[in-house]
């Protein structure tokens, strides 16, 4: 009598019948850590984001004629949680100041903790119940993304668009407690809710990809708690998933048996600009401190990083705030003038400026071979000559805010602070600082999501 091999399970369902078994016990402290880290920060973000005209429109159109218990930004009433979690995705993404998530290439807060709060919000739950589905949902996202990318980002998908949806049906199917079967249900319908083009950056369509998928993963999760079934084998096959995105990943290592927060940890940004430009700026801002440079002597600046870093820094001369983020010239002449970019700096009057302009002429970029140890692909090499005939040279390979370069707690602190201050007086964003460095297993989200009514840039709707 031979042994045979049982039969693989669908990838779809083998991700699902991890989520619905992950509890916190699975959690390392590391996990926890980084994970309220991580929603701290993008609450920050979402703060900030409030403060933009796109989540203002966002909000006036989702007001119309709709009522929840879910609180959004910008709207003095409730919506449902899928529609508030689309105003809110937008808002953490809009300033492109949230974090970065390798595994899978994506802006992975912003989409799943905009989700995670407003189903919270509806349920009244507390801020710790968020903490393992964020975690659950984040390893679908890492998993998925090592099946899918390089590829699947290369090939011009928005991951956070894309898997991104994903792995937020997988953290509302965890925060609802869906078995592993309606789990699988709910991967499988935001598989076929997931699109979205990199041709959007710089336009408002970009941020409302974060919102997009925020949405889609809760209506996936409700979809699938209403008992609406899809199709387990959803990844698979030349009709699958991942054929269908320009899968061209590892799959070998999709589960190493590790949390993926715990292996490759997130990249809370320091700079709000597109990740792509944040190791040259890491370069730029170094040279510029251990040589004392001064913008005014600086006669080239040459960056050299992966190609598809290249690709997203479309804009050489940008023409507006949103444009200047995907530039590597503007973020360039920003970090040699100013230091660290700032998010005033991105206001259209500043990326205007013609002393800035000039600079970004100077700035010029080119291919350098990918390194596939590194989580972002490849390091950068950064070389700034002077017009009097200096040649200073240094090579980053990790970016500010990645684990092997983490933020300092000052850094995270005033960056929180500075996204508050677009939106929030300073009392009451002070009261939400302090209230969120506490217990959360008795913090309610709701405590948190009542600040979003009360923003300074609240709209008349």
């Amino acid at each position: 009598m031979t042994c045979q091999t049982p039969p693989a399970l669908p990838l779809c369902l083998s991700l699902a019948n991890w989520v619905a078994g992950f509890d916190a016990g699975g959690m390392t402290a590391l996990a926890r850590t980084r994970a309220r880290e991580a929603i701290i920060d993008v609450i920050g973000c979402m703060l900030a984001g409030a403060a933009g005209e796109t989540v203002h429109a966002l909000a006036r159109a989702q007001a119309a004629g709709s009522s929840g218990a879910a609180r959004a930004l910008g709207l003095p009433a409730g919506l449902p949680a899928a529609q508030a979690a689309l105003v809110n995705g937008t808002a953490a993404h809009l300033i492109d100041f949230d974090d970065n998530f390798f595994p899978a290439i994506t802006h992975a807060s912003a989409v799943m903790v905009p989700a995670l709060l407003a189903l919270a919000d509806e349920r009244d739950l507390s801020l710790d119940d968020v903490l393992v589905p964020y975690v659950a949902g984040l390893e679908v996202q890492a998993r998925l993304g090592l099946h899918a990318n390089p590829g699947h980002y290369e090939a011009g998908w928005h991951a956070t668009s894309t898997l991104g949806a994903i792995g937020a049906a997988a953290a509302c199917a965890r925060l609802l407690r869906l078995d592993a079967g309606a789990t699988a249900n709910a991967l499988s319908l935001a598989a076929s809710l997931a699109g979205g083009s990199k041709l959007q950056f710089g336009t408002a369509a970009k941020p409302l990809h974060a919102g997009f998928a925020a949405m889609h993963g809760i209506l996936a999760a409700q979809l699938a708690a209403a008992g609406i079934d899809a199709f387990h084998g959803i990844f698979e096959g030349p009709w699958g998933f991942l054929a269908h995105h320009a899968a061209a990943g590892t799959p070998a290592d999709a589960d190493t048996g590790a949390l993926a927060i715990d292996r490759f940890g997130l990249v809370a940004k320091l700079y709000p600009s597109c990740m792509s430009s944040h190791l040259g700026l890491d370069g730029i801002l170094a040279l510029r401190e251990r040589h004392g440079l001064d913008a005014a002597d600086v006669a080239g600046v040459h960056i050299e990083m992966p190609p598809f870093m290249i690709a997203n820094l479309r804009f050489a001369a940008p023409v507006s705030g949103t444009e200047g983020k995907f530039s590597m010239n503007y973020c360039a002449a920003v970090a040699l003038t100013h230091g660290v970019p700032r998010i005033a700096h991105f206001a259209d009057d500043q990326v205007g400026r013609a002393d800035l302009a000039a600079l970004g002429r100077l700035v010029s970029m080119a291919p350098r071979r990918p390194d596939p140890t590194l989580p972002w692909g490849g390091d950068a090499a950064v070389t700034i000559r002077t017009r009097s005939g200096a040649r200073f040279e240094t090579i980053v390979r990790h970016p500010k805010g990645s684990i092997g370069n983490p933020l300092s707690e000052a850094e995270a602190r005033d960056k929180f602070r500075d996204c508050c201050a677009l939106s929030l007086p300073e009392a009451p964003a002070r009261e939400l600082e302090l209230s969120l460095a506490g217990d959360w297993r008795d913090h309610p989200v709701r405590a948190v999501t009542a600040v979003f009514a009360g923003t300074r840039a609240t709209p008349a709707v």
